[in-house]
């Protein structure tokens, strides 16, 4: 009855257009009042959901990518990425797809990932006789190593609703990360090398990008680099990064100012608002499924209809690949991944496997019609129509779907570096 409550009012939140977040308080709500709750548990479970010390590195993370494309950083990557791959053939193609990786190791946002590099790399291509939909289609489908390579957004929020190691998923999220880039990297070759080159190859070029980059790519190093070696936590890279970004936008580069800082700061909070408000409600749902036991009736259910690994994760991935049609990210994974780990922990799946997967999974659907957020940040940005940009989006999606099954069939990939 619950479960149900819960899939039918999430549904109608869809048909009507109404904000998720306000959906989940309405079916809370309803549950309570039908169940005859008394309404202080969804109080505390909503204020219990969020107090949490990992959650502080998601708007820490939004504001790094934030500072870093306003502060001159993320000009200074687009550079690096110009003079390594900007020789090949379709090179500016292939500048935006590393370049889409070079920033995903920052900021952690696949909205923030194709804003900035759309921003810098669509219109070039354009000049250099791309479509204006091939072009927003390179950054679009780019965009989704953002959310694999650590740091990963959805990666934290995985790890804060499922109670798995946040650190684990960043590492287990690095081999995935450059596979994917590899596999668009190579599509992007084939779609555009009829483009030809960005820019001649030059030692002098490379080396004075590096040395110009060299306090940018030093970020990611830090992250990872400390986390890896356990001197901080994601949350604490998450602060230390910000730290440094700051300090080389305000006093090394010198194109951030206090004003243009303060409005990033605001338009962090707006952001940071909408993820924590989706939440808390998400808490107090995920509160009311174990309670009634839910979670341990999908095992049981699950397990009826098979006990193989990969055929169980063959069927969650196709379902979340429809979820991911119809349902952003965020609330997508606070709202299945509480429900879905248990099932595939009990048939001895790694959690950091699964989290990383459904990360991809999800991030899949971000660019998907009808409601994929960085679709709609690739329409605007591209100055492109909604159907040209998935007609060009074609052959990328076969790409991540054929590296969906890669990762399926050898999970090793995922926990190369766990």
């Amino acid at each position: 009855m619950i479960l149900w409550s819960i899939l039918i009012g999430l549904a109608i939140c869809i048909v009507i257009g109404m904000p998720i977040s306000f959906g989940l308080a309405a079916i809370s709500l309803f549950i309570f009042f039908e169940s005859d709750y008394a309404l202080s548990p969804l109080v505390a479970q909503a204020v219990n959901g969020l107090d949490s010390f990992p959650l502080l590195a998601i708007p820490l993370f939004i504001l790094v990518g934030e500072v870093m494309s306003a502060g001159g950083i993320a000009t200074r990557l687009v550079r690096l990425a110009s003079a390594l791959v900007g020789f090949m053939a379709g090179g500016l193609g292939q500048v935006a797809v590393l370049t889409s990786m070079f920033f995903g190791g920052i900021s952690g946002s696949a909205v923030a990932d194709a804003s900035a590099v759309g921003s810098m790399m669509i219109e070039p291509m354009r000049r250099h006789r791309y479509t204006g939909p091939l072009a927003t289609a390179i950054v679009v489908a780019a965009s989704v190593v953002g959310i694999i390579i650590p740091p990963s957004i959805p990666m934290i929020l995985f790890g804060v609703v499922t109670s798995t190691s946040i650190s684990q998923l960043f590492m287990a999220g690095i081999v995935p990360g450059i596979l994917i880039t590899l596999g668009l990297a190579i599509t992007t070759y084939v779609q555009s090398r009829k483009n030809g080159r960005g820019q001649p190859f030059s030692f002098p070029e490379l080396a004075s990008a590096l040395k110009e980059a060299s306090l940018a790519l030093l970020l990611p190093i830090i992250i990872v680099g400390g986390i890896l070696s356990g001197i901080f936590t994601p949350t604490e890279s998450a602060a230390i990064a910000l730290v440094y970004a700051c300090v080389v936008s305000f006093f090394v580069y010198r194109s951030l100012t206090l004003a243009r800082f303060f409005q990033l700061c605001i338009t962090t909070g707006k952001l940071t608002g909408v993820v924590l408000l989706l939440l808390a409600f998400a808490s107090v749902l995920a509160w009311l499924l174990t309670a009634n036991m839910i979670p341990q009736q999908l095992v049981v259910s699950l397990s009826a209809v098979t006990e193989n690994k990969f055929l169980l994760l063959l069927l969650l991935s196709a379902f979340l690949l429809v979820v991911g049609f119809f349902m952003d990210l965020t609330p997508a994974m606070v709202i299945l991944a509480p429900l879905m780990t248990p099932v595939v922990v009990k048939l001895g799946i790694d959690p950091v496997y699964f989290g990383v997967l459904m990360s991809f999974i999800l991030g899949i659907g971000l660019i998907t019609p009808p409601v994929g957020t960085v679709l709609y940040v690739g329409c605007g940005v591209g100055k492109v129509g909604m159907e040209s940009l998935v007609k060009s989006l074609l052959p990328f999606y076969f790409t991540l779907l054929a590296l969906l099954v890669l990762f399926l069939v050898f999970p090793g990939l995922v926990l190369w570096f766990r």
